[in-house]
C-alpha cells in the first residue's frame, strides 16, 4: 500500500508542473510558431479524448466482455482516417465565423438562433455532468486500491479525497482557462499542458502494458502466450452494442464540448487536421494494443482476489509489489482524469456565459449604467462561477449515483447525448434544407428520449426512483418500458436508447424541416458552412454606407474585449490589409465584419449580432441604453409585424399594397389566390404595372389595347384619389375593388368576391317582381285544392254510406224473412254491400299510404306468367257466371317488379273490364318490348268516349255509362292503378274505341334472371281442417265469437282468449296446433310479443298469424321478421282457410 500522503503529494506535485508548464506556454508560446512542433501538440491535445474511461474503464470492459473495449478506439479512428474531411470543414467554417463553442457554431449555422445556442448548452451541460463524476469517481477509486480501502463505507464529503480533485481541477482551469474574455484566443498554455498530460498517460499506460507482458498466463514463450491470449480474448466474438458504441465515439469526438473546443477552436492552422489524422490515430492504436496484455495479465492474477476489473492497471503493479509503477500509473490516471476535467470545464463555462447568462443579461436589463462599464470582467466572473457550479454538480452526481455503474456506462451516457447534435451538426455542413424549426424540434425530441431511455433508468438504479416502473412501464404501460419501448426487446440499454433517440431526432429534422423551410436569413448564414472552400473577397471600402467611424467600432470592442486586446486585434486586422489604422476614418464593411467577429469570440455569435446591429444605428447614447433601447424597438416591431401580417392573411378579401414608386411592398395569400398569380411573381419591389399587364393580357381587364389598359391603371394609382370599382371576370365572378391612397405615398387596394352578393340581390329582385303573380298563383292552388278536398269528402261520405245503408236495409229484411231462401238471397246481399265498403276502404287506405310515402316498393324477381294467373284464378268464376269469355295469353318471363303492387294494377284492370262488359270476351295479355313487357287488360264493353279518356284517373270520377251487371264502381281502382305506375316507374297506357270496347296496359322491365317456376298449392277440401287445434287471442269479444263461429263451422277445434294471461294459461292446459292473435291488445304486450311468449310455451316452431288492421310496412317487416304472416283486417275467410290448410298439411307431413 501506499501512504496517502505520499499520494497527496504526487497530486500536488503533478498540478504544479502542469501550472509551471501552463504558465511558461502562455508567457513564451512554444509551438505556433513551429510548424514541426504544432501538429505534434494538436494531436496530443486531441488525446484529451482518452479520459480515465479509456485508462482504467477500457481494460475493465475488456476484461468482462472481451472485443467491447474497442468501440472506443475504433470510432475516432474512423472519424479520422474516412471522416477527417468534416473536422476539417469545421475549423474553417469555426475560423470565418469567429464561434467559440458547438452551441456557438449551432447558433450562427442555423441564421444566429440564440435559442438553438440555449438549447445545446444545456444538453451539453446535463450530458457533462455524469462525465466529469466519472473522472472523480476514477480519481477516488485509485486512490482507494493504492491507499487501501477505507474502513467505514460512508466516507464524510469533506473526508472525500474526490472533493478536493473537484476543487483543484476547477482551480486550474479558471487560471488557465478564464483569463482572456475573447474565447477565441488560443489558449496556448492550457493546450501545452493538456499535451504533457496525454503524453504521460501514454507512457504510464504503456510502462503497465510491457510490464504486464512479462505476467501473461502460461509457461510458453511470449509470442505464444500472446498469441493464447488474443485467442481466449477474441473467442467470446463481437459483443452486443458493438456498432452503437462506435457510432457514438465516432460522433464524441467531434461532437463533445471539449474535444469540440481542442480540435476546432484551438487549431491552430488547417493544415494540422491532415497530419493528426495520423499521429492521433497511432496514439489510439497504441492504447488500444496494450489494453490486451493488461487484461489477460489481471484476469490470470487478480480475478480470484475479487479486484474490480477497472482498477487492473493500478492493481496489477500493486500484486507483484511494484509501488514505483503503481505510482506511475496513478499519475496516468489522474492525467487523463484532469485533462478532461480541465478543458471540459473552459469549454462549458464558455458557452453558459455566451448562450445562457449573457443573452439573460441583455435582454433582462439586469445590468446598470455603472456595471456596464465593466462588462469584459462581468463576463469573465460568469465563466469562473460556472467552472466551479459545474465541478461541484459532478461531485453531487458521483456522490448520490456513483455506484449505479462501471465507468464504461458513465462515458456512454454521455456519448450518447452529446450524439443529439450530429444530425444538426454534420447536417448544417451539407444539407441547405435543414431549418431552424428543424433542428429545435430534432434535439428536443432526441433529448427527451435520451433522458427517457438512458438518463432516468440510470438514476433509477441509483435509488432516485422505484425500478418497479423499469420492469412494468409507467402506470403499468408494458410498451413505454423505457428499455424496452414500443415493445423493441434484445437490444442492450445503450443501443435500444441510441437507436430510438437519434432516429426521434433525425425524423423531426426532416419532417420539420420539410414543413418549415429555411428563411431568407437562414439560407444566407448557410452559405459559409455549405462551402466552406470557396473563396469570398471582402466586400471594396466604399460599398457600405454608415456613420460610425473606425474609432467608433474600437471604442465598442473595448467596452467588450478590453481596451488592449481591443487595440491589438484592430491593429492586426489593418496590418494584414497592409494600411494604418485611422480611428477618424469610416468603417467599411470589412472592418464591420471583422468587428463582428470579434465580438463573437467573447460573447458569442448571436450576442455579438445584436450589439453590432444597436452600434449601426447609431443615437448619440450608451452601449447599454442603446441595446436596452434597441431590444425594446425591435420586440415591438416584430411584434406589429407579426401582428400585421397575421391580420392580413386572415382578412377574406385579398389585399396588395404599392409604394410611392408604384411597386408592390406587401400582400396577403389571398391576393395571389384570387388572380392566380404564379409562385415566384410577387416579390418585393415588382413594379404594379407588371401585374397589371398580366392579368390585361389574360383578360381579366375586358376587351381592349393591353398597354392602353395599363397606362389608364397606372394613372388612376398616381393621382392617389379614393375609388370603388366593381369587375366581372369572364368566369362569372363580380369582384369589388376599393382603393385608398396612403399618406407618405402608395396605395392600399382591396379585392372582395362578391359574386354570392350580387346574385343574391339579383335573385331577391326577381322574387320581388314575381311576388304578386306567385301569391296569386297559390292562392288560385290552395283554393283548387280546397274544392277539390271538399268533393273528395263528399264523395267519400256518400260512397261510404251507401253500401252500409244498403247492408242495413237488407239486415232488417232478413230479420223478418221466413223463408229460407229468401234468407240465403239476402245474406248475399249484404255480403255484397259489406264487401263494396271494404273494398272503398282498402282503396282510400292505398291511396293514402301512397301519398303520403308510407308504402315503399319491395322491389323481386319473379314469374309473369304465375302472377297472371293467380288474377285469372281469382276472376274466372265471375266471368263464367256473367258468360264472358276469359283468355290468358302470357309466357314464361321473369319480370323485377314489386309482386304485391302489380296485383293489385292487374286487379283493379280486370275487375273495371268485367264490371262494363255485358257479353264477348275479357282478354289478359303479355307482350315482350325489347327490354320490358307490356301487360294488357283487353274488354268488348262500351268503351270511353275520347274527352273522359284524360279524366278517368282522378279520384271517385265515374261517367254516366251504366254497368250492365247492377254494379256501380267506387271511381278509385285506376287513381291507385296511377299512382303504382308512378311509385314504380312502370308507364300506364289506356286505349279505347266507343262501342268496341278498351285496352289498359302497363310496362314492367324484364329480369335477366330466370326464375323456376312455382309449384301449385293444393285445393282446400271439406273436412280437412277437422280436429285442428287453433288457439285466438283478441281483445275484443265480438270478434272471438265470431271466429269461434266460423271455424267451428270448419270442423276446427277453437280455443279464445281475451288477455295474455288467459292465453298462456290455456296453451299450458292443451297444447294448440296454431296461434292467431290480433296486433292491437291493449294489453301488456302487442300481439307480436303475444306470439313471442306463446311459442315460448307451445315450442318455437308452432305456425302462427298476425291479424291487424294496421298495414304499415313497419309491423309488417318486423312480423317477417319473426317468420309469422300477416292478415289484414278484414280477414277473407279464404285467405285464412288457405293458412290454416297449409298447417295442417304441414303437420300431417311431419306426422
Amino acid at each position: 500500500m501506499v501512504a496517502g500522503w505520499i499520494l497527496l503529494l504526487v497530486s500536488v506535485a503533478y498540478v504544479g508542473l502542469l501550472f509551471g508548464v501552463a504558465w511558461l506556454g502562455d508567457r513564451k508560446p512554444l509551438y505556433p510558431g513551429r510548424s514541426w512542433l504544432r501538429p505534434v501538440i494538436y494531436s496530443l491535445a486531441l488525446a484529451v479524448y482518452c479520459s480515465s474511461w479509456t485508462f482504467y474503464g477500457a481494460v475493465g470492459t475488456a476484461a468482462t466482455t472481451g472485443l467491447g473495449f474497442l468501440p472506443i478506439y475504433l470510432g475516432p479512428i474512423l472519424m479520422f482516417l474516412f471522416g477527417w474531411r468534416i473536422l476539417e470543414r469545421l475549423v474553417l467554417v469555426a475560423r470565418e465565423q469567429s464561434t467559440v463553442s458547438i452551441a456557438d457554431f449551432l447558433a450562427a449555422r442555423y441564421g444566429r438562433a440564440q435559442n438553438i445556442a440555449a438549447t445545446v448548452t444545456l444538453i451539453a451541460v446535463i450530458a457533462a455532468i455524469p462525465y466529469i463524476a466519472l473522472q472523480f469517481k476514477a480519481v477516488a477509486m485509485s486512490i482507494d486500491v493504492l491507499a487501501g480501502p477505507n474502513g467505514d463505507e460512508s466516507v464524510g464529503v469533506l473526508a472525500d479525497p474526490a472533493l478536493y480533485s473537484a476543487l483543484l481541477l476547477a482551480l486550474f482551469a479558471i487560471l488557465f482557462g478564464t483569463r482572456e474574455i475573447d474565447a477565441t484566443e488560443h489558449h496556448h498554455g492550457m493546450i501545452l499542458a493538456v499535451a504533457l498530460e496525454s503524453l504521460v498517460k501514454l507512457v504510464a499506460f504503456v510502462a503497465v502494458g510491457v510490464f504486464a507482458l512479462g505476467h501473461l498466463p502460461g509457461s510458453e514463450d511470449l509470442l505464444a502466450r500472446i498469441r493464447a491470449s488474443t485467442a481466449d480474448f477474441v473467442a467470446p466474438g463481437i459483443p452486443q452494442g458493438f456498432v452503437a458504441q462506435t457510432l457514438l465515439a465516432f460522433a464524441a469526438i467531434v461532437c463533445l464540448p471539449r474535444q469540440f473546443h481542442v480540435a476546432v477552436v484551438e487549431c491552430g492552422d488547417v493544415a494540422d487536421v491532415r497530419r493528426a489524422r495520423w499521429l492521433f490515430s497511432g496514439y489510439l492504436l497504441v492504447i488500444c494494443l496494450f489494453v490486451l496484455p493488461i487484461t489477460s495479465a489481471g484476469r490470470a492474477l487478480l480475478s480470484d482476489a475479487g479486484v474490480a476489473p477497472d482498477t487492473y492497471v493500478l492493481a496489477l503493479p500493486m500484486a507483484m509489489d511494484n509501488t514505483a509503477l503503481a505510482l506511475a500509473a496513478y499519475v496516468g490516471g489522474f492525467s487523463a482524469a484532469t485533462g478532461m476535467v480541465i478543458v471540459a470545464s473552459v469549454a462549458l463555462a464558455t458557452m453558459v456565459s455566451n448562450d445562457l447568462v449573457m443573452p439573460l443579461l441583455w435582454r433582462g436589463r439586469l445590468t446598470d449604467a455603472g456595471s456596464r462599464e465593466h462588462l469584459g470582467r462581468r463576463v469573465l466572473w460568469v465563466r469562473r462561477f460556472a467552472i466551479l457550479a459545474i465541478a461541484l454538480l459532478a461531485y453531487a452526481y458521483y456522490r448520490n449515483a456513483g455506484e449505479s455503474g462501471s465507468l464504461a456506462a458513465f462515458g456512454l451516457l454521455a456519448f450518447a447525448a452529446v450524439a443529439q447534435f450530429a444530425p444538426a451538426l454534420i447536417g448544417g455542413l451539407y444539407w441547405r434544407g435543414a431549418s431552424r424549426r428543424g433542428v429545435m424540434a430534432g434535439l428536443v425530441a432526441g433529448f427527451a428520449l435520451w433522458a427517457y431511455t438512458l438518463l432516468l433508468p440510470t438514476l433509477t438504479r441509483a435509488g432516485w426512483f422505484d425500478t418497479a416502473w423499469l420492469q412494468l412501464g409507467p402506470l403499468g404501460i408494458a410498451w413505454l418500458q423505457p428499455e424496452s419501448l414500443f415493445g423493441l426487446r434484445g437490444w442492450d440499454p445503450i443501443t435500444h436508447g441510441t437507436f430510438w433517440s437519434l432516429l426521434v431526432n433525425v425524423g423531426a429534422l426532416l419532417v420539420v424541416s420539410a414543413r418549415y423551410r429555411p428563411s431568407l436569413e437562414e439560407r444566407i448564414r448557410a452559405t459559409p458552412f455549405l462551402d466552406p472552400y470557396a473563396a469570398r473577397p471582402l466586400a471594396s471600402p466604399g460599398s457600405w454606407s454608415v456613420t460610425l467611424s473606425a474609432g467608433d467600432l474600437l471604442a465598442l470592442a473595448s467596452r467588450i474585449v478590453g481596451e488592449r486586446a481591443a487595440k491589438r486585434a484592430f491593429a492586426e486586422h489593418a496590418a494584414s490589409l497592409g494600411r494604418e489604422l485611422a480611428p477618424g476614418a469610416s468603417a467599411d464593411r470589412a472592418l464591420i465584419q471583422f468587428t463582428e467577429r470579434l465580438l463573437a469570440g467573447a460573447i458569442g455569435a448571436a450576442s455579438a449580432r445584436l450589439t453590432l446591429t444597436t452600434a449601426l444605428r447609431g443615437s448619440g447614447m450608451e452601449l447599454g441604453e442603446v441595446m436596452s433601447l434597441l431590444d425594446e424597438a425591435s420586440h415591438e416591431l416584430r411584434f406589429n409585424r407579426e401582428i400585421l401580417s397575421a391580420t392580413l392573411e386572415n382578412l377574406t378579401q385579398a389585399v396588395s399594397v404599392v409604394d410611392r414608386d408604384l411597386r408592390l411592398v406587401a400582400w396577403n395569400g389571398r391576393y395571389q389566390q384570387m388572380f392566380d398569380y404564379p409562385d415566384g411573381m410577387l416579390y418585393v419591389g415588382r413594379p404594379v404595372a407588371e401585374l397589371i399587364r398580366y392579368n390585361a393580357e389574360r383578360g381579366e381587364m375586358g376587351p381592349g389595347d393591353v398597354e392602353e389598359q395599363v397606362a389608364k391603371r397606372v394613372a388612376y394609382l398616381r393621382e392617389g384619389t379614393p375609388y370603388v370599382f366593381e369587375r366581372v371576370r369572364a368566369n362569372g365572378q363580380v369582384i369589388e375593388m376599393r382603393g385608398q391612397p396612403l399618406p407618405g405615398g402608395g396605395y392600399v387596394t382591396s379585392y372582395s368576391d362578391i359574386t354570392d352578393y350580387k346574385r343574391a340581390e339579383q335573385a331577391l329582385r326577381e322574387a320581388n317582381e314575381t311576388l304578386e303573380q306567385r301569391v296569386a298563383q297559390r292562392t288560385r292552388e290552395a283554393e283548387a285544392a280546397n274544392l277539390s278536398k271538399t268533393r273528395f269528402l263528399a264523395a267519400i261520405s256518400h260512397d261510404v254510406l251507401q253500401p252500409i245503408n244498403a247492408a242495413r236495409l237488407f239486415t232488417s229484411a232478413l230479420r223478418d224473412a221466413d223463408e229460407g231462401g229468401e234468407q240465403k238471397r239476402l245474406a248475399e246481399r249484404v255480403d255484397v254491400s259489406l264487401r263494396d265498403a271494404e273494398e272503398l276502404l282498402d282503396g282510400l287506405l292505398d291511396i293514402s299510404r301512397l301519398d303520403a310515402g308510407a308504402l315503399k316498393p319491395e322491389l323481386s324477381v319473379f314469374r309473369l306468367d304465375e302472377l297472371v294467373a293467380s288474377v285469372a284464378a281469382q276472376y274466372a268464376p265471375l266471368a263464367a257466371a256473367r258468360g264472358l269469355r276469359f283468355g290468358v295469353h302470357a309466357g314464361p318471363l321473369a319480370v323485377r317488379s314489386d309482386r304485391r303492387l302489380l296485383r293489385r294494377a292487374l286487379q283493379n284492370f280486370v275487375a273495371n273490364a268485367l264490371r262494363y262488359t255485358k257479353d264477348g270476351r275479357v282478354i289478359i295479355g303479355a307482350r315482350r318490348r325489347g327490354e320490358c313487357v307490356d301487360i294488357e287488360v283487353w274488354d268488348t264493353g262500351p268503351g270511353i268516349p275520347p274527352h273522359h279518356l284524360a279524366q278517368i284517373f282522378e279520384e271517385f270520377r265515374r261517367f254516366d255509362q251504366p254497368s250492365p251487371w247492377g254494379e256501380r264502381g267506387l271511381g278509385l281502382g285506376l287513381s291507385i292503378c296511377q299512382r303504382v305506375s308512378r311509385m314504380l316507374d312502370h308507364p300506364i297506357s289506356v286505349r279505347s274505341w266507343p262501342g268496341r270496347g278498351s285496352a289498359f296496359g302497363i310496362r314492367v322491365p324484364v329480369a335477366r334472371l330466370a326464375v323456376p317456376a312455382t309449384p301449385p298449392r293444393a285445393a282446400t277440401t271439406q273436412g280437412e281442417l277437422d280436429g285442428l287445434k287453433v288457439l285466438c287471442l283478441d281483445n275484443d269479444r265480438e270478434i272471438l265469437d265470431g271466429m269461434e263461429a266460423l271455424l267451428g263451422r270448419w270442423g276446427v277445434d277453437v280455443r279464445v282468449a281475451e288477455t295474455v294471461a288467459t292465453a298462456l294459461e290455456a296453451a299450458r292446459a292443451d297444447r294448440p296446433d296454431v296461434l292467431v292473435a290480433d296486433y292491437h291488445l291493449h294489453d301488456e304486450m302487442d300481439g307480436l310479443g303475444a306470439l313471442q311468449a306463446l311459442r315460448g310455451v307451445c315450442g318455437p316452431h308452432t305456425p302462427a298469424v298476425l291479424v291487424t288492421a294496421d298495414g304499415s310496412d313497419e309491423v309488417k317487416r318486423a312480423a317477417r321478421d319473426l317468420g309469422i304472416p300477416v292478415l289484414t283486417k278484414p280477414v277473407k275467410p279464404a285467405s285464412l282457410r288457405a293458412f290454416l290448410a297449409a298447417q295442417q298439411r304441414r303437420s300431417g307431413a311431419a306426422g
